[in-house]
């Protein structure tokens, strides 16, 4: 079994039936996860490679707010 450092998430959008149609979701997966999610569709150009330890559980991905952006 391959041992991942990284895995590339993408935004997505689900079906919001409280609104009746798609949204964004608040959180990024990687394209199986994604895949995995009825009624869920990846949006393409969306991704991001982050270590393998940050995704949650269910394999999401969240990003902790800092309150810093990237600083160069």
């Amino acid at each position: 079994m391959e041992d991942r450092q990284t895995v590339i998430v993408y935004s997505f959008q689900i079906f919001d039936s409280e609104i009746g149609h798609l949204r964004h979701a608040n959180c990024k997966a990687s394209r199986e996860t994604i895949a995995s999610i009825l009624g869920a569709e990846l949006l393409e150009g969306t991704d991001q490679e982050v270590p393998a330890g940050a995704l949650d559980e269910l394999g999401r991905y969240r990003r902790i707010a800092s309150g810093w952006g990237e600083m160069n």
